[in-house]
């Protein structure tokens, strides 16, 4: 793993704390951030849109990360305008340590971290298990 970069990632993390009970994100509303958990619990409500009686319920736990999506649109040139839209309402079940990664943050990392990779696909699923990481390493 190049230093220089993890540095980059490292930089950018911002740690934040959740109160229990706290929504962080509804189904709909435009992301923001990417959430990596440290400590604590989240309820992961994944609605199936178009089928209003049919969801998923999840439990976020310290490892797991939340945002994924941007990812995706992070890399896409023709997405930057926009971020995507939640299809999940996260809520705190008790208080949450964590990392986040804003919009703005993201698109600067990925600025630096593009000239590694040819391939889109590869390109993702590096950065996606490298993001991963940072929770051990920051």
């Amino acid at each position: 793993m190049d230093d220089n970069l993890l540095n980059v990632l490292c930089e950018q993390l911002k740690p934040t704390f959740y109160t229990k009970d706290m929504y962080i994100t509804f189904d709909g509303d435009p992301m923001y951030e990417m959430l990596f958990i440290i400590n604590g619990e989240l309820e992961n409500v994944t609605t199936n849109r178009g089928h209003t009686s049919s969801f998923n319920i999840g439990i976020l736990k310290p490892g797991d990360f939340y945002g994924e999506e941007l990812l995706t649109w992070a890399v896409d040139p023709m997405l930057k305008n926009n971020p995507p839209t939640s299809t999940h309402t996260i809520r705190t079940l008790k208080e949450v340590d964590a990392f986040t990664l804003s919009v703005e943050d993201l698109k600067f990392v990925v600025g630096q971290f593009q000239h590694l990779h040819n391939n889109k696909f590869q390109y993702i699923s590096r950065f996606v298990i490298l993001i991963s990481l940072l929770v051990i390493f920051c």
